[in-house]
């Protein structure tokens, strides 16, 4: 198992580390702080640098003649290096045509700010690789073209969930690459130190399952002894923006409760989503949480978990592998860090859930014809080049099943995420203006941690609020009204 542990570390080293890059690369992000390079990462690169550039087809009829230069904007969590590795191949293989790519790669926080000023602008970029929850939107407003016929290729190989998720109206709208499992991080030692050995499981990668009644009656009672006294605080829990809202969001599905029906918020109209933030403020006021959880970020704790000032965090497979990297390289102390679902009471009956976040590239309608061509052979280009796609993946669970067949020896991991796909719930309900509704969602807690609503007059009001974003956008939706 610490074979499998160390493996998994090394990609996180892989995937963490950051290289200046060329010199049209483009980046907004704060780079991270510098670290040695691994043997590993030498490892990896020189595979890379070994592997033969595919031959190219001829240019196909349709494609135009060069020089054609596109943008790709992303907020993967995926290293520069490895984006740029992709690109250069891509650029190999087309260098008779002229096709160059430049990468842009910013924050997730960026985001829709950038997008913003670039449809003002109209500066889009040609490819666009995000989550599927942020671009959805895009769709409607007709800003990303639908590339049915490039999906439908390697549907196939693409798994169900992951394929469907990215449809709208029956047309495929993005190329799925990874998708990562949003749960809990838990530190391990703290559960151990706190007399909680029973809700860690032997095996360091199995996801762990409680009970809902075992979390609120023996772990964060326990973890708050233990932390009484101390800056340190049991779980980590947020309402000053919407990032990381998905946390949140689980737990106020907490008691089984629907938060998305039939295309609406359903929130306000829910007894159990009620209940939900009702026990969350309760479970603050019992020390069980921060104390400023009106005006934390979600941004912020991760950090607290990393430097171990919090027990449980929310977390994907990309934090994990984040703090298992941190970990390994001295930037932080040492800890035993574990993943973990989200434990749910549904009618007297006990299960876990997880958040599934689908990321993919996407073809965005910027009206640039040659960009846009060029744009979708790159796609084309991409399903059938193993090595780069590949390398995509590693920065999830795989979207494509013959890569997670292939690299289940060197990531145990995927067959414990593989075991709660039964588990996973549509955070967004694929509903229209899904972003937008969130700058509701936030105000609206932060009001019943203050004391000026009541948990139910809050989450009325957010629905009614999300349910005329909602209906906007279905009526000036592109896609649902061609």
């Amino acid at each position: 198992m610490r074979k499998s542990i160390s493996i998994i570390v090394a990609m996180s080293m892989v995937l963490s580390l950051c290289s200046c890059g060329r010199a049209e690369v483009k980046t907004t992000t704060a780079g991270t702080a510098a670290e040695t390079k691994t043997e590993t990462e030498a490892a990896v690169q020189e595979k890379a640098s070994e592997t033969a550039v595919p031959d190219v087809p001829a240019v196909e009829s349709g494609l135009p003649e060069g020089p054609v230069e596109i943008q790709m904007w992303t907020d993967f969590n995926v290293s520069e290096e490895i984006l740029q590795g992709v690109i250069d191949r891509f650029e190999e293989a087309y260098k008779n045509q002229g096709y160059t790519v430049v990468l842009d790669k910013f924050a997730g926080s960026d985001r829709a700010t950038k997008l913003s000023l670039a449809k003002e602008s109209k500066t889009l970029p040609a490819l666009f690789l995000s989550a599927w929850f942020t671009s959805a939107d895009e769709v409607h407003q007709g800003n990303i073209l639908d590339i049915d016929e490039i999906a439908q290729t390697a549907k196939s190989d693409i798994y169900p969930s992951a394929y469907d998720a990215t449809c709208i109206n029956g047309k495929s709208y993005m190329i799925g690459l990874y998708q990562s499992y949003f749960g809990l991080l838990y530190n391990a030692d703290y559960f151990k130190a706190a007399g909680l050995e029973e809700f860690v499981p032997e095996d360091e990668l199995e996801i762990a399952a409680w009970k809902l009644s075992d979390f609120q009656e023996k772990i964060l009672p326990a973890l708050a002894e233990q932390f009484k006294g101390t800056e340190k605080y049991p779980l980590g829990l947020f309402a000053a923006s919407v990032q990381a809202d998905t946390h949140m969001m689980n737990w106020l599905s907490m008691y089984g409760g629907q938060m998305w029906k039939d295309g609406k918020s359903n929130s306000g109209s829910d007894e159990n989503v009620i209940k939900a933030l009702n026990t969350m403020k309760a479970w603050t006021d019992a020390a069980y949480t921060n104390t400023d959880v009106a005006t934390k970020d979600g941004t912020e704790v991760m950090p607290d978990f990393q430097n171990q000032l919090c027990a449980i965090s929310h977390g994907q497979y990309t934090n994990y592998v984040a703090t298992r990297g941190k970990i390994d390289s001295g930037e932080i102390g040492k800890f035993d860090v574990r993943l973990a679902s989200v434990p749910v009471e549904d009618n007297g009956t006990d299960r876990n859930i997880m958040a599934s976040y689908i990321y993919g590239a996407c073809i965005m309608n910027n009206g640039k014809e040659d960009e846009i061509a060029v744009a979708k052979e790159f796609l084309r280009w991409l399903l059938q080049d193993q090595e780069s796609l590949t390398a995509i993946n590693t920065a999830g669970t795989p979207c494509f099943q013959s890569i997670a067949k292939a690299a289940e020896a060197e990531h145990p991991i995927y067959a414990s995420y593989e075991k709660m796909s039964e588990n996973l719930w549509d955070f967004t309900g694929n509903v229209p203006g899904f972003v937008e509704t969130r700058k509701d969602l936030f105000p609206a807690i932060q009001s019943v941690y203050s004391g000026e609503k009541t948990a139910a007059d809050a989450l009325a009001e957010y629905s009614e609020k999300a349910n005329r974003v909602i209906d906007e956008y279905a009526q000036n939706s592109l896609v649902l009204n061609p």
